[in-house]
């Protein structure tokens, strides 16, 4: 580490961590983004906050610290990608909660941005998220936690403390109920009508429900997921707004 001076580590650990929380990012962590677009952005917005962080003499003098306060900057940056990551998460389960209902869970097709193979709607919940994700500059937000970061938790004082991991484990769990509270509109309405077939079928018979209820659970399910859109979208808004609060939080509980 003799050969590289004092502002090349300063750069380099600024860099970490912005790399590390933009690659934890659903939008830029597909492989459908290119590696160069993500160090380039990595890159420059390391280079737009360079000026504003400090980082102690000794800490750049000894290399084996150096290395410490990197894996330190990865840990920070991946945490607070973790909580842009949650919301996302939520957003996807409440779709795939949703194609499970309706029957296209047995229709999946490959997400390019994931690589993975996704049912039909949760495919439109995430597209709808990435349109209201920039629709209310939520990426503005993503940007701001950055800088946040810098001041709220100098380089290399971060911390494993155990109210963090309750917080990690708290927020992880959420994901199902978020998810829930999201779809809830078109979840009840299907299980209505799950109960009014399965009266049906009691009551006649001879109509095999499953073949002839398939047609008529999608019909309801798009049709109540149209209507609920009112309700979804800013639901989905406010979840995104939110991110700073969590963020912030996560922040002060790595102190």
């Amino acid at each position: 580490m003799a050969d590289i001076g004092t502002e090349a580590q300063k750069f380099m650990l600024v860099f970490f961590r912005v790399v590390s929380m933009l690659w934890m990012i659903p939008l830029l962590s597909s492989r459908y983004v290119s590696v160069t677009f993500k160090a380039g952005v990595s890159l420059l917005i390391a280079f737009l906050l360079y000026g504003t962080v400090d980082v102690a003499a000794d800490v750049l003098g000894d290399p084996f610290a150096f290395l410490l306060i990197i894996a330190k900057e990865v840990f920070i940056g991946i945490t607070i990608g973790f909580v842009v990551k949650i919301v996302f998460s939520s957003i996807t389960v409440a779709g795939d909660v949703m194609s499970l209902q309706t029957g296209f869970a047995f229709a999946r097709l490959m997400d390019p941005f994931t690589m993975t193979q996704v049912s039909v709607l949760e495919q439109v919940k995430y597209l709808l998220a990435v349109m209201i994700f920039f629709a209310i500059d939520a990426h503005y937000i993503v940007f701001k936690a950055i800088s946040t970061s810098f001041r709220e938790l100098p380089i290399g004082s971060a911390a494993l403390r155990e109210p963090l991991v309750h917080y990690v484990v708290s927020a992880t769990a959420k994901i199902f109920s978020v998810g829930l509270k999201i779809g809830a509109p078109v979840i009840i309405t299907l299980f209505l009508a799950e109960l009014a077939f399965g009266m049906l079928s009691r009551m006649i018979p001879q109509v095999n429900i499953f073949i002839e209820g398939v047609p008529v659970k999608i019909l309801i399910g798009i049709s109540m997921l149209t209507l609920s859109l009112g309700f979804i979208a800013p639901c989905m808004a406010s979840l995104f707004k939110g991110m700073d609060g969590d963020v912030l939080r996560i922040l002060r509980l790595m102190v």
